[in-house]
């Protein structure tokens, strides 16, 4: 019988928490769109999108469109339901490498779905885990889900307390803080929570191509059509804002790649009153 790649399972053995960096995501107004699509009869069509997107994203995931499967196990466990994801890495020394994992792949993740015009909400926390393909169970799950219904709020993943913890220690590591990978990695927003700078990942070949600007540019387009379409639901409208903003900060960190024509206009973020005259 061939064995489980499962990180999380030891053959012959019983389900066992293993300490490790856990996430919890799912699809911003996933909900919202799916009811849309079916009054305005285009189901089909969301379904082909999510449908297609999903697939890619979570190939990358579970490490189908990287390097070859080394070892008898894999490095970190991924269980997917529709909108729902959750993946654990079990930490084998101090976190540092497990993270580093996550924050490469969750980045890679929550942008190529934004192109699509899916945005990602989800937390990331450090703690117990057990998963496989019958339960998901233990503390970290419980912390990553709470930071995501709780503290993220916005289309961001953001660290729960557990994880900015082991964060701080490890750019301890470096002689100068701006010097450490997780410097670029993660944002600090307005609210004082750490995210996941996603938008990193089109620096990833930076020294080689530089940027990718068309990939950057399509992320301009979709957030500003999504600020049109909801510009008369200022709950939904404020989250593109939100991904409007976190947008030109990141561009406004690299002067020499990016300049206006890559940035969101201001008008386009600003929500403003009119005249009761006015149309």
């Amino acid at each position: 019988m061939e064995q489980s790649r499962n990180p999380y399972v030891k053959d012959g053995e019983g389900p066992q928490l293993k300490n490790s960096v856990v996430v919890f995501m799912d699809i911003l107004g996933y909900r919202e769109m799916a009811e849309n699509a079916a009054s305005a009869g285009t189901e089909p069509e969301l379904l082909l999108r999510l449908h297609s997107t999903l697939e890619y994203g979570q190939k990358f995931l579970k490490g189908e469109l990287t390097l070859p499967k080394l070892g008898p196990k894999d490095y970190y466990a991924v269980k997917a339901f529709t909108d729902n994801i959750v993946i654990g890495w079990p930490i084998r020394t101090d976190a540092e490498s497990e993270l580093g994992s996550a924050f490469f792949k969750l980045s890679f993740f929550q942008f190529n779905l934004a192109l699509a015009g899916f945005f990602i909400r989800g937390g990331l926390s450090i703690g117990p885990l057990y998963m496989d393909d019958i339960a998901v169970f233990g503390r970290g799950l419980n912390e990553a889900y709470d930071a995501e219904s709780r503290l993220a709020r916005d289309p961001r993943i953001v660290l729960a307390s557990s994880a900015e913890e082991a964060v701080k220690t490890h750019m301890r590591y470096y002689a100068e803080r701006h010097y450490s990978p997780q410097s670029r990695d993660l944002y600090r927003d307005s609210d004082g929570k750490v995210f996941l700078n996603y938008l990193d990942s089109i620096l990833i070949a930076e020294d080689e191509n530089g940027p990718f600007y068309d990939e950057l540019l399509k992320h301009k387009e979709v957030v500003e059509r999504a600020l049109s379409e909801h510009k008369d639901n200022p709950m939904i409208w404020s989250k593109y804002a939100w991904v409007a903003n976190y947008h030109n900060f990141f561009c406004e960190q690299y002067p020499n790649y990016f300049n206006g024509e890559h940035m969101i206009e201001q008008s386009k973020i600003r929500m403003v009153p009119r005249r009761i005259t006015e149309a």
